[in-house]
């Protein structure tokens, strides 16, 4: 079975150039709502006919798409939708969903994909030798980056730390370090993907990061990257990269053997296997017991429950800031 990926529609323009071009040339850093469904039609395609790509659902058909593009497109005209959750809330008027953390417990109707490896990604010189450049490759925002990072200390910057601009974040044949902690504490970040950790395995660059459940989910902290608490742990562990060079060729050599299970053709693998075994049943369920037809009267009264509850908690968010300034 083929699947019908979907675009917000203000991205129309821009997919009317994809049709020519391959995953390798992919502008990744537009963004998830964009990538989540052109990347994976992208890579798809080329292992299975009659993928489709555009910016409004087909009728029965099963339609993928982010879960903040589904959430834009309320009205149901009898179609299939499959959400990638991203880091969002759950969205629960939809009829299948993709989790990308593998940590999150699954039930009948969810699966877990991991997100697409950057495309095109450059590797670190072979050359390059101790710890003389260090970076991060992400978006930039509380959930993200530690703040202390992001303002970079005297101790980063005498490692020549750089946050790498998105259309660069393929581009790590400079970087010695690559740092993903969004928090100095022992926060797990459930709704965060392992991303970053795949770019380090193939970039031969050891991977510094939090407690995220993804990571320690994929990876082993202390075998295939280095998991940190604390800003004083964060420097030690640079100063021991910077100093044991057996210690940072073991990290880069273990990260290497795992990374071709993250690949783009095998993750395809994973996403087919997916589609015919967990996806195409529920298609066929639904078409079965009248799905183009029905309304989910209740899975749009969650989704109304939970952003009322997410309203309220903003406002009460926003009066205890308030209260701390005065």
């Amino acid at each position: 079975m083929s699947i019908h990926f979907v675009v917000p529609s203000e991205f129309d323009q821009l997919i009317r150039s994809l049709t020519s071009r391959g995953f390798k040339d992919y502008p990744y850093w537009v963004g998830g709502r964009f990538n989540w469904a052109a990347q994976s039609y992208l890579v798809l395609r080329e292992y299975r006919e009659g993928m489709s790509l555009g910016t409004e659902p087909m009728p029965r058909k099963m339609n993928f798409a982010h879960v903040m593009c589904w959430r834009g497109k309320s009205l149901r005209v009898g179609e299939f939708r499959i959400s990638s959750r991203a880091d969002y809330p759950r969205l629960f008027d939809v009829d299948f969903e993709v989790l990308q953390n593998p940590a999150i417990p699954t039930n009948r109707r969810q699966a877990y994909l991991p997100y697409w490896p950057v495309p095109g990604l450059i590797p670190r010189k072979a050359e390059r030798r101790g710890v003389q450049s260090i970076a991060y490759a992400g978006r930039i925002g509380r959930s993200n980056i530690a703040e202390s990072i992001r303002v970079a200390d005297d101790r980063l910057l005498q490692y020549d730390f750089q946050i790498i601009a998105p259309n660069k974040w393929h581009d790590l044949s400079e970087v010695d370090v690559l740092l993903a902690i969004r928090s100095f504490d022992k926060a797990t970040h459930d709704g965060k993907p392992p991303s970053k950790l795949f770019s380090a395995w193939r970039a031969g660059v050891p991977l510094i990061a939090g407690y995220d459940s993804a990571f320690s989910e994929i990876g082993a902290p202390g075998i295939d990257y280095i998991r940190v608490e604390s800003e004083e742990q964060l420097h030690v562990e640079l100063e021991r990269l910077a100093v044991d060079q057996c210690h940072y060729d073991a990290l880069v050599k273990r990260g290497r053997e795992r990374a071709p299970n993250f690949s783009h053709e095998a993750i395809a693998e994973e996403w087919l296997k997916v589609i015919d075994r967990r996806i195409a049943p529920c298609f066929d369920g639904w078409l079965d017991n009248g799905g183009p037809d029905c309304y989910r009267r209740g899975a749009k009264i969650l989704d109304n429950f939970r952003d009322s509850a997410t309203g309220v908690r903003r406002i009460f968010r926003n009066a205890r800031k308030i209260d701390v300034g005065l």
